[in-house]
Formats: C-alpha cells, structure tokens, sequence
C-alpha cells in the first residue's frame, strides 16, 4: 500500500512542486480501493473528481457507436484521470474499469478548484501539468483516429 504523499509526490499533475507543498493539501484527497473489473466510473457519469492512480492498473474504455467497446488506454501507477471533469464539470467521456489491487486518490471538482485558488504560488504549474497531460491524450487519440480511418479505407 503507497501512502498518500509518496503518490502526490510521483504523480505528473504535481510536477515541479516543492516537497513542503504537500503535507497541507493531503487531507483533499480521499484513498479507495478498487477490485478486478470494478467500475470506478461510467461513459455518460457526471464528472466532478479527478482520480490519481496508486497502484495497480485502469482499463480506460470507450463505448463507440456501431462498433461497441474499444479500450483506447492503460493507465498505470501515478497517472491521473478525470481531467476533463475538473476542467469542464460536464460528463465522462470513458469508462475507467479497474485492474486487481487498484488504489487511487480522489479529489473533488470543488476541492481542486480550492486547491488551485489557495496555492496561487503553484496555481500555474499544477494547471500547467493538467493542460500537457490533457495535451498529450489528445494527440494520442488523434493519431489513434487517423490509424483507424487509413484502417478503414483499405490503406
């Protein structure tokens, strides 16, 4: 079992933050455990937390119209998801479907605003952090797209 700080520490979404930034934001963050195949949210669920991954493995799965579920990604140790949700408020875009001896860290829209709102020292890295990962996973999906269309013209 990780503790909180050491997966604050290792995830990507903190960054460049100092150590002693830490201890005063751990109590925002609640730990759960997740079982083999269980559904720690769903494509359509209204978005309002953001999930830091401690340990084990998250399916990320989307349900495409005419063509049914595709898992589009893996997420492992200390990535992040929910993103979106606490950039937008608006629903979930996939389902997260948790591997065997899953743990994460959740923390609420409301309280990562706060967060962002009361560490204006970090404000811009953590933000920062969240807009290159958000990035990053739209690339990936564009030339995921891009791999499918060729796919399907024969190319």
């Amino acid at each position: 079992m990780v503790e909180k700080i050491e997966i604050l520490k290792q995830t990507d979404l903190f960054k460049g933050i100092p150590l002693a930034f830490f201890p005063t934001v751990i109590s925002l963050f609640e730990k759960i455990s997740y079982d083999k195949r269980e559904v720690i949210f769903q494509q359509g669920d209204v978005g309002d937390d953001i999930f830091i991954l401690g340990a084990g493995n998250i399916s990320i799965i989307l349900n495409i119209p005419n063509i049914g579920e595709e898992e589009v990604a893996i997420l492992k140790p200390f990535d992040f998801m929910g993103e979106m949700a606490i950039i937008d408020g608006e629903v979930r875009s996939a389902t997260a479907v948790a591997h065997k001896g899953t743990e994460t860290l959740r923390i609420s829209r409301k309280d990562f605003l706060s967060l962002i709102e009361e560490s204006s020292p970090y404000a811009t890295v953590i933000l920062d952090n969240l807009i290159k990962k958000l990035s990053g996973r739209i690339r990936s999906t564009s030339d995921k797209l891009n791999m499918f269309y060729l796919m399907d013209m024969g190319g």
